[in-house]
Parts: structure tokens; sequence; C-alpha cells
């Protein structure tokens, strides 16, 4: 291209696709939240997730409420994320670049508003993950096959329910079935451990 001559919106498009913003993105989804998963569960949400890093900063570490059947909006803020990125990708929108950096600092800000917001409300820093994030889409059925998982040793376990009073997400940890409640949300935290008297996780 001459110098000073605009690039068609098609063809910026595809240079914004293909330059290292584009790999670095796609590599971090499927080592963090596509196939890594299936090493080590929901483990990104325990220990690089930068939104539940403040959240886990708030004084509802023991959720103090019974948890809510409201997972379906989590579905609902994928759906609306994902139409949002590809109506940005598919109409002739200006200045791409600086709106996607826009929409990338005020996404973020909503997630911080949202998840103190509802951590307060229902007495759970964990609430936001629970039944908003939209990036449990792609975690959640990779982590029902992951390698790395808590176990109970059944013949240490004497059924005191600690485990279960401690844990952020609510997980039936005394189950080893894949099936277990709430097996998919586990965070591999090992709150449940620590709070186990016996030693059985």
């Amino acid at each position: 291209m001459w110098a000073g001559q605009e690039l068609p919106f098609r063809q910026k498009q595809v240079i914004i696709l293909f330059t290292g913003v584009f790999e670095a993105a796609t590599i971090h989804y499927a080592v963090a939240k596509i196939f890594g998963p299936l090493l080590f569960g929901r483990g990104w949400c325990g220990y690089a997730c930068w939104t539940a890093m403040i959240l886990d900063l708030l004084p509802y570490k023991v959720p103090q409420r019974p948890r809510r059947k409201w997972s379906f909006i989590r579905y609902l803020t994928f759906a609306l994320s994902f139409l949002f990125v590809s109506a940005l990708f598919l109409a002739p929108v200006r200045n791409l670049e600086r709106v996607m950096f826009r929409a990338f600092l005020i996404g973020n800000g909503l997630y911080y508003i949202t998840g103190i917001a509802l951590a307060f409300f229902l007495r759970d820093n964990r609430a936001f993950c629970k039944y908003l994030c939209p990036v449990t889409v792609f975690l959640k059925p990779m982590s029902y096959f992951s390698l790395l998982r808590v176990k109970c040793d059944k013949s240490r376990c004497i059924s005191c329910g600690k485990c279960k009073k401690v844990c952020p997400m609510d997980v039936d940890m005394t189950d080893n079935s894949r099936k277990r409640k709430n097996g998919t949300e586990c965070i591999l935290c090992y709150e449940c451990a620590k709070a186990c008297p016996r030693n059985a996780l």
C-alpha cells in the first residue's frame, strides 16, 4: 500500500485476525479455557482469573447464602458477548481497533462492578463466577473430563460436612463421581482439603 492510503475494511479485518494479538488470544483460550481444563479443570478460575483475584479480596470467601438457580444467565451473557464481537467484525465499523479497546475496558469494568455488587448482595465472593461469567461456557464441558480432581477417601471420611460448608463453589467433594453436584464448578482451591479433619480429600 502507498503511504497514507487507507486500507479497505475487509483487508483491515484480515490483518487484525492474523496479527500477534489475535494469535496470543487464541493461544490463551486454547491453553487456559478450552484444552487446558482437560488437565486442570477450572484451575484457571482458582489461580489466574484477574476478575476473581479482586473478588477474592471481599469478605465472603465462604458463601453465606444457598446457591441460586441462576446459572442460565451465564449463557445469555455469553450469547450477547458473542453477538457483539461478531457484529464488530461483520459490520463496517470505523476505527475498529479503538472500538475493540474501549469495549475491552468497558466490559472489564462491568465485570468488576457486577461481580462486587453480586458478592455483597448474595454474600458470596464467587457469585459472579457461578451465575454470570461467560468464560465458564468454555470451561465447564472440558472440566467434566479433567485429570486433576479432588477425590475423597471414603475409608477416612466421617461425613462431617465441613468440606461442603467451606467450598466457595458449592461442590460435593465427598462424591467421587464425575456427575457429583456442581462437579464442573470446582476451582481446585483445596479449601475442602484444608477443612477436612481426617485428611480424606
